[in-house]
């Protein structure tokens, strides 16, 4: 099933990076390349930055574990393929960019379940602990 995907996106990457040539011409695609392949490098480079944005908002409550979690795979999957040299492969690494378009997908292919929490309904399941730290006096 892999092998017809894979075939399917081969067509589609060469379908599109021809009809950008019959446009652009072969030097125009050329520099599309070299372009989105510098954008790609400066996201992977600056993930970090984006990430502990999201960090916060996850702090806040703002997004869901699952949520930091697909937007950061996301982020990433879109700058390798924006390295990958296609046409196609920019569109679909420009869409995994936009975090909307990255919740949607995560939802769709991750469907709402936590794995990675326990959500809790009744508060007599929490255990509230303070730890207090005694220094010894010195005589």
């Amino acid at each position: 099933m892999g092998l017809i995907y894979f075939l399917v996106y081969l067509f589609l990457e060469i379908l599109f990076s021809y009809e950008f040539m019959k446009v652009f011409t072969p030097f125009g695609f050329f520099l599309e390349i070299l372009f989105t392949a510098a954008v790609g490098v400066y996201i992977l480079q600056t993930l970090d930055l984006s990430l502990s944005s999201n960090m916060q908002k996850l702090m806040r409550r703002e997004i869901t574990q699952e949520e930091f979690l697909s937007i950061g795979l996301f982020k990433l999957i879109g700058a390798v393929l924006l390295i990958v040299p296609g046409f196609f492969s920019d569109i679909i690494g420009v869409l995994f960019l936009f975090e909307p378009f990255a919740r949607f997908i995560a939802k769709k292919l991750f469907p709402s379940r936590n794995f990675y929490h326990k959500t809790y309904t009744n508060d007599d399941d929490i255990i509230d602990v303070e730890i207090i730290e005694e220094i010894p006096k010195k005589d």
